[in-house]
């Protein structure tokens, strides 16, 4: 019966503005999951976020909302915590590991499923009444440097056909009734996660910048800030089944986002050119593949739904990053 349920929740109205929003995040101790929970915070919003160990669990705190230990391998309190009027599902993604290879990023896929299986399994008899879904745009594959929209077939690359049966089994939960909205960011920036590791802490110690090939790959950027504000903006008007992709308006080649940060942070920018074909041996094939390929994304069914971005360009987010370093 859960299914009546579920279709019930999607017609519930709106909460009062003097009844604060409660919300459960996956993921929280990340980068990202940080990010969204200042985010939410700054709506009034009741936060509780899940971590796997107690460090991730200091993070959570810190960034102000509940923590609570746990896996969605296995079930726990979090299970309790997750019927929340609001839910951001932030499994991990394939720029978490410093080199994936490719059975690698197939266990990555294999863990997301159960992941995926767990929580929803739990929100299918809820009164939720938003599931925010953060997928992965290598489910499109290398769409190429023009932008396109969300409706463009998928054509998964390598990576992509790892997290595609994921992307591709949520339309069954939303056929059952869960009101899930897909997110789906573009290359996340910020002063957290890789971009620390591999552009900001070299560029600032005066150390090389690793790149691969001539001129890197065309790629859609957002800030992690516009990227946690676009999942809330999912939750209050994203349309349930609906995907979106969360980039910024300024297409660019990866290797100019470091030699970018070094410009706006002052700081004289040295690179370490690497031929192609030594990133499957550096990185992974699996990751190679992804970060070589061209793949731009259009932001118009975004911002259709009223989303304003506060770096909508490259240079004015490196330039907050740069400010937040020194």
């Amino acid at each position: 019966m859960w299914v009546g349920t579920s279709l019930i929740a999607l017609h519930t109205p709106e909460m009062p503005r003097d009844i604060a929003v409660t919300a459960f995040v996956t993921g929280a101790a990340g980068g990202l999951g940080t990010a969204l929970i200042t985010a939410l915070r700054a709506q009034g919003c009741q936060v509780s976020g899940l971590a796997e160990s107690t460090e991730g669990a200091q993070r959570v705190r810190r960034a102000g909302a509940v923590p609570v230990l746990g896996s969605l391998l296995e079930p726990g309190p979090w299970q309790d915590q997750a019927v929340a009027d609001w839910v951001f599902h932030l499994p991990p993604g394939p720029l978490d590991e410093a080199r994936l290879t490719r059975r690698r990023a197939a266990s990555i896929g294999r863990v997301r499923l159960r992941m995926d299986s767990q929580l929803l399994d739990v929100l299918a008899g809820s009164a939720t009444r938003r599931i925010v879904y953060v997928a992965d745009t290598s489910c499109y594959g290398p769409v190429g440097a023009r932008p396109v929209t969300e409706d463009e077939p998928p054509r998964p690359s390598a990576l992509g056909r790892i997290f595609a049966p994921a992307l591709e089994r949520l339309n069954c939960y939303i056929a059952a009734g869960l009101p899930i909205a897909t997110a789906l960011p573009g290359l996340m920036y910020g002063h957290s996660s890789w971009f620390r590791a591999c552009v900001v802490e070299p560029v600032m110690a005066g150390r090389r910048v690793l790149q691969f090939g001539p001129t890197g790959a065309w790629v859609s950027a957002i800030h992690v800030e516009d990227c946690a504000r676009a999942l809330v903006h999912l939750a209050e008007h994203g349309k349930p089944g609906g995907r979106y992709f969360l980039v910024n308006d300024d297409p660019v080649r990866t290797h100019e986002l470091a030699s970018a940060f070094a410009r706006v942070a002052r700081r004289r920018f040295r690179a370490w050119r690497l031929p192609m074909w030594i990133a499957s041996l550096a990185i992974g094939a699996a990751l190679a593949d992804f970060i070589t390929a061209d793949a731009v994304f259009s932001n118009i069914r975004l911002r259709g739904l009223g989303f304003r971005f506060r770096y909508p360009a490259l240079e004015e987010g490196l330039l907050q990053v740069a400010r937040s370093t020194s």
